[in-house]
């Protein structure tokens, strides 16, 4: 009777949160109220009771601007089709084109069809879009995965420690995407993956790449969606071979497999637009005319003019869209005129196209006396995300910033509201509700089942630009007018810095603090942003373990991510205007994250040079350290007389220090470098002098503990563990023999470690200890008894 009476119970109170949930129009009440409906139904579901189905959740809020000049594509459409029919035969698509060609467009059209089908969504239980790009394309490029693990984590309801691991949270993201049918779309990948080079399209990210790999080798109800400029390669082993037929044979690229292939990951080469496509996109946009002859959409396609001009641009998508927008503005509709434009194709680059276009409304603005226009557009330049009202509001403040904001002082808000809509009916930028969704002025309604719902207070608006606009306008904005562009930067810099409480709880409440680190280094900032903001509000301090957003957050691509504002060159080369002690400082910091993300190729060279400077600073305490972790990520990559040498120098410099506890843990590592080279009796007597010096500064702890003490016992037990191999291989061959193998001496050896294991186990549990610390001490423990 009591159980039924909890079921009762539960189902009441399910019933309860899921009608609250349906009429609510709090973005954070809803939110709330998932998380109170996920947990009744595991609470009814531990009860073997079984629930309605959840209701369904859409949050594409996430993605950027780019989906206004689509047009074709069929082909490609009917793939995806294919794809989310399938049921997890298809695991991932990856969707793959230069900037500006169209992705995330496809992406968003399809996402479109998918509401409005029958049933919506195709019966998925949750639908998540989000994008990754930033400004910048280059080799320098730098994103960070964590605000997505986080935000998917909480989405999601996985139960997983904040300070996790990123690729236990992608696996652990994994395992509940394949527990219910659910629609992900993650666009813009490509910050987050390796530039052009030896390891060109590999993730960089060991979240992502958790969670990708696992999505593709284990299969799932839903439908991952990938955009990119680039090949992820990590999911090569899985690609589908080209049939040789159909539709999907024509978009499906030609690879060379490296591993078993099970179809899983469907690659898409979207490539440019077509003649006939491209026509069609102009005479939709505008170009509407030949001379005086008007053209009829049902001629668009087949037209010379329009086709000429498609073929002229590459069929460049976002290209086409502004011009055949211009041309409706400034030349009549008459794409005969487009001569007049300088357009002329120079080279492949699509930012080149883009730019030439954006330059060519700049001068028509310019022309017709619309300063206000051209000021709001390069305002954008200065930013890589959507602009936040308040953000822009600062930058139009008195005093004007000279050369850029002048025509916008003193704008009511009818004013900058009509300068905005301008911009956005001549394509250019993109306006947003608070929540980064379509503002209702750009003819859009809120998904179904959307938590997140559009605002229309004007006031909340953010404005947004595709990336390559936003591309253009910073180049142009940074070259033609540097004392504005750093002006602006450091605007929105104070503005960010003054207006984020001091240390904000989380990892969202950090992200006005990690832009403002970007906006304080562009307005040359460095020892303030430095300083004040990564260090002191960010980080909060360096010590071992207490970093806030590396330790407590698992932050740690986010952290490296801002790292990177400080450096000429990531990671060789960082900013001149850094003291050397700082250049040191963010090496070392650069290092340790990257060694962190399992990059550990990448991590030897600041860590490198990290121990130099501070030797040449004679800072030999942060010597002594950066030179014992080079060691161990030499040691971890195989470079074991690399380790070695290292390892001394960690030593030597580590004795001139005045920290006394140094020279004890700087010798536990040389040891075990040695003992990984063979030269067991020199590591064993680094072992014991360690070992004597503890005793001797810590006499309550005679043994060495944690790490130091588990590499001792790793050394004292290799010759009973390889006995023991040698007896038991022994024993496969001949039968028999095993326990007449080991020497008495041996047996004798594992119980002193055994002793040593246990104690320093009850000395951690006693100080409450790192757990890793204790895990060490009970892997110690179950070696000694294997």
């Amino acid at each position: 009777m009591a159980e039924r009476s909890a079921r009762e119970i539960l189902a009441a109170k399910l019933e309860h949160f899921r009608r609250e949930h349906a009429i609510s129009s709090d973005p954070a009440q809803r939110f709330a109220l998932e998380q109170q409906i996920e947990q009744t139904e595991r609470e009814l579901a531990a009860l073997g009771a079984s629930t309605p189905a959840s209701p369904l959740r859409v949050d594409l809020t996430h993605l950027p601007a780019g989906a206004e000049h689509f047009l074709g594509r069929g082909p490609e459409l009917a793939a995806l089709d294919r794809a989310w029919a399938s049921n997890g035969a298809t695991a991932i698509v990856e969707c793959i084109a230069p900037g500006g060609t169209g992705k995330t467009a496809l992406a968003k059209r399809w996402l479109d069809a998918q509401r409005a089908a029958d049933p919506p969504w195709g019966g998925a239980e949750r639908v998540l879009g989000w994008t990754f790009y930033s400004q910048g394309s280059g080799a320098q490029r730098n994103a960070s995965e964590d605000l997505f693990l986080a935000h998917a984590i909480e989405r999601f309801g996985v139960d997983i420690d904040a300070a996790a691991n990123p690729a236990d949270k992608g696996s652990a993201l994994a395992e509940a995407l394949m527990a219910r049918r659910t629609l992900l779309v993650l666009d813009g990948l490509e910050p987050l993956q390796h530039p052009p080079g030896q390891l060109a399209g590999e993730l960089r990210a060991p979240g992502l790449k958790a969670l990708l790999t696992q999505l593709a080798a284990a299969g799932h109800p839903g439908l991952c969606l990938l955009t990119s400029r680039e090949w992820l390669t990590d999911l090569k082993e899985w690609v589908r071979p080209p049939d040789g037929s159909g539709a999907d044979a024509a978009i499906e690229s030609e690879i060379e497999p490296t591993g078993p292939l099970r179809g899983s990951v469907l690659r898409i080469d979207l490539g440019s637009l077509n003649e006939a496509d491209g026509a069609a996109l102009l005479h939709a946009r505008g170009a509407v005319r030949a001379g005086a002859a008007a053209i009829a959409p049902a001629q668009a396609r087949l037209d010379p003019e329009l086709r000429a001009a498609s073929r002229a641009l590459g069929g460049h998508a976002l290209t086409l869209s502004l011009l055949g927008r211009f041309i409706a503005r400034a030349k009549g509709g008459d794409i005969r005129r487009r001569g007049e434009i300088d357009l002329v194709r120079a080279d492949q680059d699509a930012r080149g196209h883009a730019g030439r276009m954006v330059a060519a409304y700049v001068h028509w603005f310019q022309q017709a006396g619309r300063h206000r226009e051209v000021a709001a557009l390069h305002l954008l330049g200065l930013f890589d995300r959507p602009a936040a009202p308040a953000l822009l509001d600062a930058l139009r403040q008195a005093p004007p910033i000279a050369g850029l904001t002048e025509p916008l002082q003193d704008l009511d808000t009818d004013t900058w509201t009509i300068t905005l809509a301008n911009l956005a009916d001549a394509g250019l930028i993109e306006r947003r509700d608070a929540n980064g969704a379509p503002a209702p002025d750009a003819a859009t309604e809120p998904d179904t089942g959307t938590d997140l719902i559009a605002t229309i207070d004007p006031a909340a608006t953010q404005v947004d630009a595709h990336p390559l606009i936003r591309e253009h306008l910073g180049a142009t904005l940074r070259e033609r007018a540097p004392d504005a562009w750093c002006e602006g930067h450091r605007r929105l810099y104070e503005w960010l810095k003054t207006n984020t409480p001091y240390r904000p709880d989380g990892l969202p409440g950090l992200q006005p603090l990690y832009q403002a680190v970007a906006h304080g280094c562009l307005a040359g900032e460095w020892h303030e942003a430095l300083a004040d903001i990564l260090d002191d509000r960010i980080l909060r301090g360096t010590e071992s373990g207490s970093s806030y957003s590396t330790h407590t957050l698992g932050a740690i691509s986010a952290d490296l991510a801002a790292a990177a504002c400080f450096f000429d060159e990531p990671w060789v080369r960082p900013a001149r205007p850094l003291s050397a002690p700082e250049q040191a400082w963010l090496l070392h910091e650069v290092g340790f994250r990257l060694r962190a993300l399992g990059r550990l190729a990448e991590a030897l060279e600041p860590m490198r040079t990290a121990a130099e400077m501070r030797v040449f600073e004679q800072n030999w305490t942060e010597a002594g350290i950066s030179y014992g972790n080079l060691s161990e990520l030499e040691l971890a990559l195989g470079q074991i007389q690399e380790a070695v040498t290292d390892a001394r120098r960690s030593v030597e410099v580590g004795d001139r220090s005045d920290n006394c506890h140094l020279p004890v843990k700087q010798r536990p590592r040389l040891a075990d470098a040695l003992h990984q080279q063979g030269a067991n009796a020199e590591a064993r007597a680094a072992f014991a002098e360690a070992e004597a010096m503890q005793a001797e500064r810590q006499p309550q702890y005679p043994l060495l503990y944690s790490f130091m003490g588990f590499r001792y016992c790793d050394l004292l037990l290799s010759d009973a563990e390889r006995a023991a191999w040698s007896a038991a291989a022994q024993e496969t061959a001949n039968g028999g023999g095993y326990r007449s193998a080991f020497a008495a001496g041996l047996v004798a050896v594992c119980t002193e470690v055994a002793r040593r294991a246990a104690q320093t186990l009850e000395w951690g549990e006693q100080n409450q200890a790192p757990l890793l610390t204790i895990g060490l001490d009970h892997l110690t423990l179950a070696r000694c008894a294997l």
